[in-house]
């Protein structure tokens, strides 16, 4: 990854974010319900799935096509809602902060028709994901009072994203790099064997993680399938190490990246990290 297109992280803790992470990621199912509203239902689940757009700092849905069309997006570091319009700039915006989740799509909805386009007469549909609880769920509003951490959290995802990408060009037979909005990953797939019927036979995950169940802060990984013995895994650079317990997966943490010397090298040792895990994860599947 090219270090000009590198943000330098640790401004804030890797494990100091988690507030913002799970906020964000309730305001991401409200973008997600556009395309769960107003794009055709695909096999993988792929139509409310997100991209990220660096001139924006946002993660913005695929476009909806009709009388006027639209993208809806979230703005990371500001914390807001947008609606792009169809010449690729924004139309509306809206500061999320002492707005809950029914203020937030009630907005959304209006900037839809305050911009000619069309949106059901039942609304958005809100999807239902599992995602891990917070208060904004049962009414509660959303706050930017930590706005340092939500501008930092677009670091990450910034360089979570670009990672992805140089990564995803590189890589025969790897999909595009998308944001799932339930588990809230940057990630691509690439597919290394297919059965008769198609299905997977053998692939590699990659991707970026903002913090989860596993671990309550950042991360990289990399993950072989099917998930290969613990004897065949190889050791890892860059200050990586093998999650096995209920997934495998090469994992790098933002304290395993941000403990590792100068803010200059953060890039280089990433890749470092990436690209080790993925000769691994192929190694450890042939």
């Amino acid at each position: 990854m090219s270090i000009e297109r590198w943000h330098a992280l640790g401004a804030i803790e890797a494990t100091g974010l988690v507030e913002a992470r799970l906020q964000l990621h309730h305001a991401v199912q409200i973008v997600a319900s556009v395309g769960g509203t107003c794009l055709p239902p695909q096999a993988d689940d792929s139509h409310p799935n997100l991209g990220w757009v660096d001139a924006f700092g946002a993660f913005v849905g695929r476009p909806v096509s009709g009388t006027r069309a639209f993208q809806a997006g979230i703005r990371v570091g500001e914390f807001a809602l947008i609606l792009v319009g169809a010449t690729g700039d924004v139309v509306d915006e809206l500061a999320l902060t002492g707005m809950t989740l029914d203020d937030a799509y009630h907005w959304l909805e209006g900037a839809i028709a305050r911009y000619g386009a069309s949106v059901p007469d039942a609304g958005l549909t809100r999807v239902r994901y599992e995602i891990p609880d917070h208060p904004v769920r049962q009414g509660a509003a959303f706050s930017r009072s930590g706005a340092t951490d939500f501008n930092e959290l677009a670091r990450w995802f910034a360089n979570g994203h670009h990672s992805m990408a140089d990564l995803a060009a590189r890589t025969a037979g790897a999909s595009e790099v998308r944001c799932w909005p339930h588990h809230f990953d940057v990630g691509a797939l690439t597919t290394l064997e297919v059965h008769a019927d198609g299905s997977l036979a053998k692939s590699v995950g990659m991707g970026f993680s903002p913090g989860d169940g596993s671990y309550a802060e950042p991360y990289w990984y990399v993950s072989p399938w099917p998930y290969p013995n613990s004897s065949d895994l190889a050791a890892l650079s860059a200050g990586g190490h093998w999650h096995t317990t209920g997934f495998t997966s090469a994992v790098l943490t933002g304290t395993q990246l941000l403990s590792g010397g100068p803010e200059a090298e953060q890039a280089d040792r990433l890749q470092a990290f990436l690209n080790g895990a993925v000769a691994a994860s192929r190694r450890a599947l042939q």
